[in-house]
């Protein structure tokens, strides 16, 4: 018996292959798994190109039972369609798919089955599921859609913040100077010309929300209300899914998922935690030990239906590559 976890976002995709006991047998990965970014047929190249490297690594040609937790996966007809479209690789007997946020939460849970998770990547995206398995979540899917945060949203508010700076009707900030150095620039005009005229790659303008945390660090204000209102969103995140899973006097996990919670320094996680008590005081905040690959993995064994292995979840712990590993503290009361 042969298990498969995929995770593919709009940055990588990575896929595990274990045995019935746990252990890890096989790893690969690939480019962006989310039909959105290039197309279906592109996403489906990359999950493949993962899948040949993880069961290459394990000497096998198919596995038994996988969970695709897959960006992009967000109505019922995205769901009908990407399982079609995995299906047809033929890879796994049996296919789950799940929104790519349930393997950050899977990956964040560990032994317990029920919990909240808050996604704070590029963009942002909440989730949980209840002591049923019923699943909710957020659509995720941008401003529009009532969501506000992850990397591209911190970004675009440093870049409104510094030229409110350089035009006189905001605060003085230390990220104007380190937004110039960031790409390059020596003047806001000049600046000001590339954003206009699309000379500066999209994709690098979410690549600076970590100078927002540097200058907070710092001791920066307009930086420091910037991180309170990531801290915000997410506390308030968490709060809408605990409701609409009615787990408000609940001891409720909330997995931080994403690289902005990997910010520097203690602010971003003390005003979280000091927020998201205020509206449930007995939920727990959890940083995840492992990259949602694994969580993607444990799906699949949620879904084995033959007797498991009591030692598998350590043993998927032991054999796991190190760098699928996050080097950081589990939990914070």
């Amino acid at each position: 018996m042969y298990l498969l976890g995929v995770d593919a976002g709009a940055t990588k995709t990575y896929c595990l292959v274990s045995d019935e006991r746990g252990d890890i047998i096989g790893f690969g990965s690939a480019g962006t798994g989310n039909y959105e970014a290039f197309g279906l047929e592109s996403a489906m190249r990359e999950i493949d190109t993962a899948i040949s490297g993880a069961f290459k690594e394990a000497n096998i040609e198919r596995a038994d039972i996988g969970c695709f937790c897959l960006a992009g996966a967000d109505f019922p007809e995205d769901f009908e369609m990407l399982k079609k479209a995995v299906e047809n690789l033929k890879r796994v007997d049996r296919v789950i798919i799940k929104n790519d946020s349930l393997a950050a939460l899977r990956a964040g849970l560990g032994d317990d089955k029920y919990g909240v998770v808050v996604i704070m990547g590029t963009g942002t995206n909440a989730a949980g599921i209840d002591k049923r398995g019923r699943e909710t979540r957020l659509f995720g899917e941008g401003f529009v859609f009532g969501d506000w945060g992850g990397a591209g949203d911190i970004a675009r508010e440093a870049l409104h913040r510094v030229f409110r700076d350089f035009d006189g009707r905001g605060e003085r900030t230390i990220l104007s100077q380190m937004v110039l150095e960031f790409f390059n620039k020596s003047d806001f005009v000049s600046l000001a010309k590339d954003l206009y005229y699309g000379r500066i790659e999209r994709g690098k303008i979410p690549l600076l929300s970590p100078l927002v945390f540097d200058a907070a660090y710092e001791g920066d204000r307009v930086a420091v209300e910037i991180v309170r209102k990531v801290a915000d969103e997410t506390a308030v995140s968490a709060w809408a899914i605990i409701k609409q899973l009615h787990l408000e006097k609940e001891p409720v996990k909330v997995v931080l998922g994403g690289s902005v919670f990997k910010a520097k320094g203690p602010l971003l996680l003390d005003l979280v935690r000091a927020e998201l008590h205020s509206y449930a005081p007995l939920a727990r905040i959890v940083l995840p030990g492992y990259e949602p690959v694994v969580g993607a993995l444990l799906l699949a064994f949620d879904n084995y239906s033959e007797i498991k292995d009591p030692e598998f979840f350590s043993n998927i712990d032991v054999t796991l590559p190190k760098h699928l590993k996050i080097d950081r503290e589990e939990e914070i009361l």
